[in-house]
Formats: structure tokens, C-alpha cells, sequence
């Protein structure tokens, strides 16, 4: 694993992912699309590893339709879910998308190692 594209629009959120993957990952290359637009861009011109989406994007999509449109275009892609959105609604909407993971923020070097290890043994 080495290309991962962050879908984040808080851009402190994404810099201390980004930082935590460096410290996981030897030379990883990341690739942060704040926005829909350079999402759909990133897939379409890169292939990446994994996907880290953000449950709360800009509309008009939120994360999970926006998990539905790359389950759709990339089946097999891990995608895991960050986001600090806990409630046990939210959670099964998720889940029942079959995300790779599910990380609530705060995140910590840990958890991210773990789900990496997961990741990785999908591939």
C-alpha cells in the first residue's frame, strides 16, 4: 500500500491523517480532495490503495452516498469510513455499504495501524 486518497474538507482533519499515515506507512503518497470535484478527479486519474471518506462532506452528497458512487465504480477499493459520528443510526447505514473500517475521530496511531494491517490483507 502506498497511495491513499483522503476525502476530507477540513483540512486540519486531513493533515493530522496524513501525518499519522506517514508515521505508519514508509513513503506513502497522498493525495487529499477536500472538495466532490477533485474526489471524483483523483479517482479517475489515480489508482490508489485505499480511501479514507470523511462522513461529513459538502453537499449535495454527504459520505455515504458518496461511499455508494465508489462501490459502484471501484467494488473491490478498501474504503474506510472516518469520521466522529457514532450513533448507532449512522453506524449500521454504514456498515450495511460493507466499508472496510470504521474510524471515530479522534483517531490514534493505533487504530490507524490496525486498519491498515486490515487493508492490506484485502489486497
Amino acid at each position: 500500500m502506498k497511495r491513499f486518497l483522503i476525502i476530507e474538507d477540513n483540512k486540519m482533519m486531513a493533515m493530522i491523517l496524513a501525518q499519522l499515515l506517514r508515521q505508519s506507512i514508509q513513503s506513502p503518497q497522498i493525495l487529499h480532495a477536500p472538495t466532490l470535484q477533485q474526489t471524483y478527479q483523483y479517482l479517475s486519474q489515480y489508482t490508489v490503495d485505499v480511501v479514507f471518506l470523511d462522513l461529513n462532506i459538502e453537499r449535495p452528497l454527504d459520505g455515504i452516498d458518496l461511499l455508494m458512487h465508489i462501490r459502484k465504480i471501484h467494488p473491490t477499493l478498501p474504503v474506510v469510513i472516518v469520521t466522529s459520528d457514532s450513533e448507532i443510526d449512522t453506524v449500521k447505514r454504514v456498515v450495511a455499504l460493507n466499508p472496510t473500517d470504521y474510524l471515530i475521530k479522534p483517531l490514534s496511531l493505533n487504530n490507524l495501524q490496525a486498519c491498515l494491517e486490515k487493508c492490506a490483507m484485502l489486497q
